[in-house]
């Protein structure tokens, strides 16, 4: 985002609205949620000083199923096998188009994501091919909500409504709640609770936290 908004600043852009399909960023740009965690507080400020270089700025929150691009490369992914996938691979697409005066910066960093299938049965009803797949696929959705802005949550037993995140906000959430907000925890299994009892889930979560511990 910064670098998109120095590109758009040199080409003299006064008005900038920008998009973004991370809520967490969205949301820590916009001040709803504070930042506390210190690399991540860098990396606004210096956003924050871009941003001031501009007449008018807006940041929203784009849902990923409406993003057209990122939608595509998801649905590409979606179309293979589990099996035939290598968790955490990056499919990068970067196009700048400048003509006219007017410049179009799109950058989508996309990783195989563990909620498509989850999204796309319960808003389109699509199921694997495989019959004993489709089962646990159904019985599995039963315990997720999508929300009519797109977003996944989880329904936990012994706590709030999770939102279910990508593997692009994992790795800050387990460092925020560890570290940051919530203090120091030592143990993986207490770390587990804490995020689910702040409100996030995703299906590698007790895997991930043992390896960030």
């Amino acid at each position: 985002m910064i670098a998109g908004l120095k590109l758009a600043k040199s080409l003299g852009a006064e008005v900038i609205e920008a998009k973004c399909d991370s809520q967490l960023v969205v949301n820590q740009v916009n001040k709803t949620f504070e930042v506390r965690e210190d690399r991540m507080q860098r990396y606004l400020e210096k956003l924050q000083v871009t941003l001031h270089r501009f007449r008018e700025w807006t940041l929203q929150h784009v849902p990923r199923e409406q993003n057209g691009e990122a939608d595509a490369l998801a649905n590409l992914g979606s179309s293979v096998e589990d099996d035939e996938i290598s968790l955490g691979t990056v499919v990068q697409l970067s196009k700048s188009i400048v003509e006219e005066g007017h410049a179009e910066i799109n950058s989508t960093s996309l990783t195989w994501d563990w909620r498509n299938k989850y999204i796309d049965y319960l808003k389109n009803g699509k199921l694997p091919s495989d019959h004993k797949e489709s089962r646990t696929l159904q019985t599995k959705a039963a315990r997720f909500t999508l929300a009519e802005d797109g977003t996944l949550y989880r329904r936990m037993f012994d706590g709030p409504l999770a939102i279910c995140l990508g593997p692009g906000d994992t790795d800050y959430i387990l460092q925020e709640i560890h570290e940051g907000t919530c203090r120091n925890h030592s143990g993986a299994e207490s770390l587990v609770h804490k995020v689910i009892r702040v409100g996030y889930y995703w299906d590698s979560m007790e895997k991930d936290t043992k390896e960030f511990i």
